[in-house]
């Protein structure tokens, strides 16, 4: 197998800012197309990791992640079992951004901490915010999982109140039509 001499990786800026966002990787080897959806924005902490370190930890090697569900998928369904069967696979990220993600504190979040901040009206925003993402996550998941790579099977919602419905319509036809 004879390897590239050169690749190139260009990153957007706007997927290595922390914030709320769905995004969907379109994973390619041969002949064989999969999407896997995924979300940010933390359900236990007030916090939203960036795009780009979700897709990382998505493809973590160590075996005890919690993050790699990715890259266990890819093995599974796709039989990538080792890194050379790697040299096959294109992996697309589609970047969805979301308003209205705001740090609320630059401490540490320690389970004292988040205790304190639950009660704080930015708080009560955060989880606003992120329980509408986790809503249309799982609404795509559920619509599309015959095409996904998720564990996950989502959960049904009833068309006239999805979350986003402009992100949502765009990923069923970007899914669909790929």
């Amino acid at each position: 197998m004879k390897k590239n001499l050169h690749n190139t990786l260009e990153i957007p800026g706007s997927f290595l800012v922390p914030g709320f966002c769905i995004y969907v990787l379109e994973i390619v080897k041969e002949k064989q197309k999969w999407f896997y959806i995924g979300m940010t924005g933390d359900p236990h902490y007030p916090s939203a990791r960036s795009a780009y370190y979700r897709l990382v930890g998505h493809l973590e090697l160590n075996q005890r992640s919690t993050q790699n569900q990715l890259r266990i998928a890819m093995k599974e369904k796709m039989g990538i079992n080792n890194d050379n069967d790697f040299n096959d696979v294109t992996i697309k990220m589609h970047h969805y951004p979301i308003e209205g993600f705001a740090r609320i504190t630059d401490k540490q979040l320690d389970k004292e901490t988040v205790q304190q901040l639950k009660l704080t009206p930015a708080y009560k925003a955060y989880k606003k915010i992120q329980q509408q993402v986790l809503a249309l996550e799982n609404a795509l998941i559920f619509e599309l999982k015959g095409k996904l790579l998720n564990k996950t099977k989502g959960h049904s919602i009833k068309q006239e109140v999805i979350p986003y419905p402009e992100i949502y319509k765009s990923i069923i036809e970007l899914v669909n039509n790929g």
